[in-house]
């Protein structure tokens, strides 16, 4: 008898290990059918301090306009006054099929309402200025727009919206874009202890915004707010952030803005050189070593007026 239940024993052992390993080929095989894409940072179209600025006041590759004031470590895209504009926006055009982009930003203000708020665009052209959050209306291409102020009284802001355009369409204010809004999450961005975090995945024609809230000082925490399929956009464009204030005003602070192309998993990406045309190379050849030559002649002028300290200035 005791032989006949160790037997049994033994076959149950081996039946449920054959039935977990199955399991887990099954598993194994769902989770690298759906490989994740291949994630290259592009700096060209990208910002981020201590030295985000130059000493002139511009951004490299960027272009800034209206109200917007770069510092070493942000970009005021306005500050807390009344009816205030201003944008960023990369200089060259983007060509990407599929991108990522992380955006760090503040929105901070003394009342208990903001306004208007901020914008995140990819579009075919620059909207310098425009009633939209401080950039141009009837654009051809996507603006992400994180609203403060609720002007149908719905009670439904601060709201954070995906709106597309094909060029035709007249933002409309009144609802605060909501007729017009292909996604949209109820978010409070303003004042938070920490930087609000936006992650904008654009990949095999979805459109995906994921939230960190500002809660937490884990850079990696973030939240779903909202995906839109079947979405086309301009095979080329512009990058470029905004914001604008009203009656109540908020400053609006972006500290950094990370673009990163996607590439399906099985293709390679374009090497940079490859990318950039020989006049480009030959410009930005020169650009360093201008900054170099004043690198150093800093040092220079550092080591005169310090002459007991050792080695180089931080």
């Amino acid at each position: 008898m005791a032989v006949c239940n160790a037997r049994v024993f033994i076959l149950s052992f081996l039946t449920a290990v054959i039935f977990h390993r199955s399991l887990a080929n099954v598993a194994a095989e769902g989770s690298t059918s759906e490989e994740s894409p291949h994630r290259r940072f592009e700096y060209k179209y990208s910002f981020k301090g201590p030295h985000l600025s130059q000493s002139d006041g511009s951004i490299p590759f960027w272009i800034h306009s209206g109200n917007a004031i770069p510092s070493a470590d942000q970009v005021r895209i306005t500050p807390s006054l009344r009816s205030q504009r201003g944008s960023v926006w990369t200089k060259n055009k983007v060509s990407f099929e599929h991108w990522e982009a992380e955006v760090t930003f503040r929105v901070s203000g003394r009342g208990r309402m903001g306004a208007d708020g901020l914008a995140l665009w990819f579009t075919s052209e620059q909207g310098l200025d425009g009633p939209v959050y401080g950039a141009a209306d009837t654009w051809n291409g996507i603006g992400v727009f994180f609203d403060s102020f609720d002007n149908d009284g719905k009670k439904n802001n601060p709201a954070i919206l995906v709106v597309g355009n094909n060029g035709n369409l007249v933002y409309d204010h009144q609802n605060d874009g909501n007729t017009q809004a292909l996604g949209t999450c109820l978010r409070d961005f303003r004042n938070k202890p920490y930087p609000i975090r936006a992650k904008i995945t654009y990949y095999r024609k979805t459109l995906t915004v994921f939230i960190n809230n500002g809660f937490t000082p884990d850079k990696e925490d973030y939240e779903f707010c909202t995906k839109v399929e079947n979405m086309i956009i301009p095979t080329e464009g512009f990058f470029g952030i905004s914001a604008a204030t009203g009656g109540l005003a908020d400053d609006h602070d972006v500290l950094s803005f990370l673009l990163f192309r996607l590439t399906e998993p099985g293709q390679q990406p374009p090497s940079v050189d490859s990318e950039i045309p020989k006049e480009q190379k030959d410009k930005y050849q020169e650009e360093f070593q201008n900054f170099q030559q004043e690198l150093d002649k800093k040092k220079e002028e550092f080591q005169k007026e310090h002459p007991n300290v050792q080695g180089e200035p931080s």
